[in-house]
C-alpha cells in the first residue's frame, strides 16, 4: 500500500476544514434562530421566574424619580444660574457708568458668573472707594498741595547767584514752611564771608 503524498494530504484537509467549516456555520445559525425564537417567547416571564420582577419594578420607579430629579435639578441650577448672570450684567452696567463718571481706574466687566459673586464686585468697590478717599485726603492736605510749589521756590533761589549766606538762609525759610529742615554747618558758611 502507498501512502498519501503532501500535496494530496494538504489538499483534503483544506476541502474537510472547509466542509466542517460550512457546516458548523450553518448549525450555529440555526441554534440562534431556534434560541432566539425561545429567548422571545420566555422574555416576558423570566424576570418572574427569578424571582426579581418585584425588584425591578421598584428599579424603574427609582430611576424615573432620579431622572426627574435631574432634569428639575438641571432646569433649578440654569435658571439661577441665568438670575446670576443677569444680575452680574445688571450691577457691573451700572458700576461701569458710574466708573467713568468718576474716573475709575477699576473695570468691572471681568467677572466669571460661575466662580465670582457679589464678592467680586464689593472688591472692587472697595478699591474705587480707597482711590477716591485717597485723592480726598491727597486734595485737602496742606503740605502736600504746596510742596510741589515750594521745591520750585527752592530751586529758583538755588539759581539765582547770590551769595551762600542769603541763598541758604532763604532755602531754610522755603523749606521749614513744609516741615523740612536744611541743615548746614555754620563753618561752611563762615567760609563764604572770608
Amino acid at each position: 500500500m502507498k501512502p498519501i503524498r503532501q500535496p494530496e494530504l494538504t489538499f483534503f484537509n483544506k476541502i474537510i476544514e472547509d466542509k466542517f467549516k460550512h457546516k458548523r456555520q450553518a448549525v450555529e445559525t440555526e441554534i440562534t434562530i431556534e434560541a432566539q425564537k425561545l429567548a422571545d417567547k420566555q422574555a416576558p416571564t423570566m424576570a418572574k421566574q427569578c424571582g426579581v420582577d418585584g425588584d425591578l419594578k421598584a428599579l424603574k420607579i427609582a430611576c424615573d424619580k432620579y431622572k426627574t430629579f435631574i432634569e428639575s435639578k438641571n432646569a433649578t441650577e440654569d435658571k439661577l444660574f441665568s438670575d446670576v448672570r443677569d444680575q452680574m450684567k445688571q450691577v457691573s452696567s451700572k458700576l461701569e457708568r458710574i466708573g467713568m463718571a468718576r474716573a475709575w481706574d477699576q473695570v468691572f466687566d471681568g467677572y466669571d458668573c460661575r466662580e465670582d459673586g457679589a464678592e467680586y464686585f464689593v472688591q472692587k468697590l472697595n478699591n474705587c472707594c480707597y482711590d477716591e478717599a485717597y485723592k480726598s485726603v491727597k486734595a485737602n492736605h496742606k503740605v502736600y498741595n504746596i510742596i510741589k510749589d515750594k521745591k520750585s521756590e527752592c530751586e529758583i533761589v538755588l539759581h539765582t547767584g547770590s551769595d551762600i549766606n542769603s541763598t541758604i538762609s532763604t532755602l531754610q525759610k522755603v523749606m521749614k514752611t513744609v516741615d523740612i529742615d536744611l541743615p548746614v554747618p555754620s563753618h561752611l558758611l563762615q567760609l563764604a564771608i572770608k
